[in-house]
């Protein structure tokens, strides 16, 4: 997979020097890199931002798109995009995230009410993104969105004292090993390649994601019992190198900005689809699914969980969480 993806990179360098010495073309061609595979909403919005960029500037400015981590894991494309050896890449808190802290509090438990909520904080929050991508370099072209997760697990979630003592697999996060505390769960990092054996030796006795992932990966084959506790959506930032953006001529940046945002808006009416086939899918493969009662419960006992861990990255996450709280 290192080689490969080695490979690729030198390749899409060499091609970029090829590109700037053919400059009476005037074509521009951008690498986009992701780590879903070809199924997925996200990679399919990715193809679609290409598809639209492509008409609308009559092949001017082309995208050619890398899914399936072949230019590395969400990190590292990240940390590509910064440098500018990718140029595009929708990347979360593992990815672009990392470079600014306060942003962690987006992906906070219970913050959104549904999708629709969500992308109304998108349009409130984006010029406090955008102005401090810029800081790093990079711009934010927009959103993508994901979730609600919700657990598989051995024991069925039908009220929040089921959560008392699970064995709950979480990524090695802060925030998703305080969320489970906060529950009154025991947090079981693992990393996500070993999560099916983990459950299925008993290492841990349930693991969260959206329908889609509990879908692909088959956790629920080790438990057979999917409870919707839907305790966390969380975005995903179109990002773009800042100077491979803003070498554009200003009419080509406004198109990749609309293809951007339409992109969103196409990627968004998937989420939920996408997340009904997926429960139809575990469904028709015998597993239980749980409506888990009294998530108003799991909310109030996470309010405080809140609060503490934004005032624990410091003032700019406190002021980004009032203001997701402020949109109705």
């Amino acid at each position: 997979m290192q080689s490969k993806k080695r490979f690729l990179l030198g390749a899409i360098a060499a091609i970029g020097l090829l590109a700037g010495g053919q400059a009476a073309n005037a074509q521009t061609t951008f690498t986009l890199g992701d780590i879903y595979a070809a199924e997925h909403s996200n990679t399919l919005a990715d193809k679609r931002f290409a598809e639209l960029v492509a008409q609308r500037t009559n092949g001017a400015v082309k995208i050619e798109v890398y899914g399936d981590a072949n230019l590395g894991n969400e990190r590292e494309i990240a940390e590509s995009v910064v440098s500018g050896s990718v140029d595009i890449a929708p990347s979360g808190m593992s990815g672009i995230g990392r470079f600014f802290p306060e942003l962690q509090v987006l992906e906070l438990p219970y913050i959104y009410k549904d999708l629709d909520h969500m992308q109304r904080v998108a349009a409130a929050i984006a010029p406090d993104v955008e102005a401090a991508f810029e800081k790093q370099g990079v711009r934010n072209l927009g959103f993508l969105f994901l979730g609600p997760r919700s657990i598989a697990s051995k024991k069925p979630i039908e009220t929040i004292d089921d959560m008392k003592g699970l064995r709950l697999r979480v990524p090695e996060s802060p925030l998703y090993i305080g969320f489970a505390k906060a529950l009154g769960a025991v947090p079981t990092p693992i990393p996500l390649p070993e999560v099916y054996s983990a459950m299925e030796t008993g290492v841990a006795d349930a693991a969260e994601g959206e329908p889609a992932t509990l879908s692909t990966t088959k956790w629920y084959e080790t438990t057979k019992s999917v409870s919707l506790t839907k305790h966390i959506w969380h975005f995903r930032f179109i990002t773009i190198n800042k100077d491979k953006f803003d070498a554009l001529p200003a009419e080509q940046q406004a198109v990749v900005r609309q293809a951007a945002a339409d992109a969103q808006k196409y990627q968004a009416g998937l989420v939920n689809d996408f997340n009904a086939k997926a429960l139809e899918e575990m469904k028709a493969a015998n597993v239980k699914i749980v409506e888990t009662k009294g998530l108003d419960k799991f909310a109030e006992r996470l309010a405080k969980f809140q609060d503490e861990y934004a005032a624990s990255l410091g003032d700019k996450a406190v002021k980004l969480l009032a203001k997701v709280r402020s949109v109705q």
